[in-house]
Order: structure tokens, then C-alpha cells, then sequence
């Protein structure tokens, strides 16, 4: 049996809530990260700036990785304030605690730990660097925890499958030549080209595309015009699109690129269309979910279902080299929690212990 330090473990939460800082400049954050490998005794290989990877080597065949992320969002408009308004102060605790578990149970593992404290999950990009860095070499599996204001405290949920969406963001330039409001016909309407254009392409999802299969566009952005007697001679949109499915994820591209090519064509504009690829979905391995769900059940650990999310996660690049799989850990204690991202969204000390158990528990089963 094993003890969890459930003092250290919450000191943990505020230490590293406390250095809230922002993609790739986790400097303090790292610092003490650090800190704690070092009181571990465990060794480590800095990438990627501010990231850190190493190796809990107990001679075994098998290497289980377990990665976090690091960085935080900012809290007001000029920047100036960063905070963990997505939580991955917790993530690390949870990791952290984990590892701490795991030094003291060394003789009794069966499998290497490869851990990962990875920097600019909110870019999208910080797991590709670390990637590139080395930290999958020799990895047969890989575990992350997360936590949501959708689940209870105490609890913590899985999903077995397709769990957060492959998201993609583009940038749409509408060009035409600007004319008096009142003259619409002796110039090109951005404006209406643009609403017409956000419009049809909702049909793409509904019309288009598999009613059982998932997929999304959200149009976040409309950037134009100078006064409201003008109609401007350029227009800015912007949004993302989501998909579970390769072939949705083609379907949206091919059907919003003919929606524009239409609107070009009808409003006499130009359409520039640049997609940014993003992250692919989040795939969870069934047979890894099943063993984690047996687990609960033996020592009754509190797990509950919970809905597969169209939001991203860059985790889903590590799933291309081993597999995996994603554990959501409660923080909501009553009726309701600030969503994530939101200024007022807390994780309370203790939520992190239900992930630290199961993910304890899996690695000594091995």
C-alpha cells in the first residue's frame, strides 16, 4: 500500500497556481518543477525552452509516459496578468504527486515512467516541440489528466474513443471595391457577401455531411468597414472548424471553400482563404479506457461518464506515437462551476486525488 501526501500534493496546487505565466515562458513555473524533481531524486532533460522530460527507469520492457501541460492564459486585455484559468496548475500537481508515489513504490513497478511537463498547450504547438525533443522515444503508452467544471468533485470520468475534436482555425479576406451605402450597385457589399457567406455555410453541416458523424464551424470573428454609411472595400473573418472524422474535416474545407468560390462569383469580390492546421482529435485507446474503468472498480475509485468534447488538445499528437488515454478530473462543488477559460475558474485543493489514485494504481498493475 501507499501513502499519498496530500499536504504536499496541495502545495503543490497553490505553489504552482501562484506562477501563472504564458506560453513558452514558464520560467518560474519550470524553475519549480525542477525543484521537486530534484527532492525526488529524479533526473531530467530541459526542451523546448521551458520544458522538462526524464525517466523514472526501473529496468523494465515497457515505458508508460504521463504528461502534463504548463502554461496559462491571461486574466486581463493588456497581458500584464497570467492565471490558471484552465487549470493546469492541477495537472502538474497531479503529476507531481504521482511521480512522488511513485519514487517511494520503485520496487514494486513493473514498467519505466517517462514524465513530461510540456510548455504552450494553449499554442497548440508545445507537444510537437517536446516530441521533436525526444520525449516518446520508447513510449508504449501515454496518460493525461485534465480537469472540467462539468463533474463533480471527488469524481473523475473517462471516455473510451473519440474525446476532443481535431480543431482547425482559418482567416477569410473578402475584397472588393468600397462605395457609398446608399449606392450598394456601384461598388461590391463586403458586408452582405460576408453574412450570406457565414450563413451557407451552416448548410455544409446539415446538408452535407452524415447526420451521426460530428463536426462544427463557429465563425469568432468579423473585422470591417470605418462608418456606417460606407461599405467596405475589405472584410476580415475569422473561426475554426471541428471534426472527429477525416472525412468531415475534408468535407468542411471542400464545402467552404465552393461556398466562397459562389459569393465571389455573385457579389463580384475575391475570397482569400487560409486554413491553419491545428490538432488532430483525441483518440482514447478502448483497451487502456477498459483496463482504467477495472481499476476504479476494484478500489473504488469514483469514476463517472462523461460527453466527448469539440474542444482541442495538442495530447492528441502524442497519440500518434503511442496510445493513450485522457482522465477529467471534478472540480464542481454544488450546482454549477465558471466554465474553463473563464477569470473566476478554480480548481479546489483535494480534486486532484482521484486522477493520482487511478493513475498510481495503473502503473502498479502493470
Amino acid at each position: 500500500m501507499y501513502n499519498i501526501d496530500e499536504k504536499q500534493m496541495n502545495k503543490d496546487l497553490k505553489e504552482l497556481y501562484d506562477r501563472a505565466e504564458p506560453s513558452t515562458k514558464e520560467f518560474e513555473t519550470s524553475k519549480y518543477i525542477k525543484s521537486r524533481l530534484d527532492e525526488m531524486g529524479l533526473t531530467y532533460k530541459e526542451a523546448f525552452v521551458t520544458g522538462l522530460f526524464g525517466t523514472l527507469d526501473v529496468g523494465a520492457k515497457k515505458t508508460i509516459a504521463l504528461r502534463s501541460d504548463m502554461d496559462a492564459l491571461p486574466y486581463n486585455e493588456a497581458c500584464t496578468e497570467y492565471r490558471h484559468l484552465c487549470g493546469h496548475h492541477a495537472n502538474m500537481t497531479t503529476l507531481l504527486t504521482v511521480l512522488e508515489v511513485m519514487v517511494k513504490m520503485k520496487d514494486k513497478l513493473n514498467v519505466n515512467i517517462r514524465y513530461i511537463f510540456q510548455p504552450a498547450e494553449e499554442l497548440v504547438s508545445g507537444s510537437v516541440e517536446m516530441i521533436n525533443a525526444g520525449c516518446m522515444e520508447g513510449v508504449d503508452e501515454i496518460l493525461a489528466s485534465h480537469t472540467s467544471p462539468d463533474i463533480e468533485y471527488g469524481f473523475a470520468a473517462l471516455v473510451e474513443g473519440g474525446t476532443m475534436a481535431g480543431s482547425n482555425h482559418f482567416d477569410i479576406v473578402f475584397k472588393g471595391m468600397s462605395t457609398h451605402a446608399a449606392m450598394p450597385h456601384m461598388g461590391t457589399d463586403t458586408v452582405t457577401a460576408a453574412a450570406e457567406y457565414i450563413m451557407s455555410c451552416q448548410t455544409i453541416l446539415t446538408r452535407k455531411k452524415s447526420p451521426i458523424l460530428d463536426g462544427l464551424i463557429s465563425f469568432g470573428s468579423i473585422n470591417g468597414g470605418s462608418a456606417a454609411n460606407i461599405l467596405p472595400g475589405e472584410l476580415r473573418l475569422a473561426g475554426t472548424y471541428r471534426h472527429f472524422d477525416k472525412s468531415v474535416k475534408q468535407l468542411i474545407e471542400h464545402g467552404m471553400k465552393v461556398r466562397l468560390k459562389a459569393i465571389e462569383d455573385f457579389y463580384g469580390i475575391m475570397g482569400e482563404f487560409t486554413i491553419h492546421e491545428g490538432t488532430p482529435p483525441v483518440i482514447c485507446d478502448k483497451s487502456i479506457v477498459s483496463k482504467l474503468h477495472k481499476i476504479c472498480e476494484e478500489k473504488g475509485i469514483v469514476v463517472t461518464e462523461y460527453e466527448k468534447s469539440m474542444g482541442g488538445e495538442d495530447f492528441a499528437f502524442y497519440l500518434e506515437h503511442a496510445p493513450g488515454a485522457f482522465i477529467w478530473q471534478g472540480v464542481r462543488q454544488g450546482d454549477s462551476h465558471p466554465p474553463l477559460h473563464n477569470s473566476k475558474y478554480t480548481v479546489p485543493e483535494g480534486a486532484t486525488l482521484p486522477a493520482v489514485k487511478l493513475l498510481s494504481e495503473y502503473l502498479l498493475a502493470q
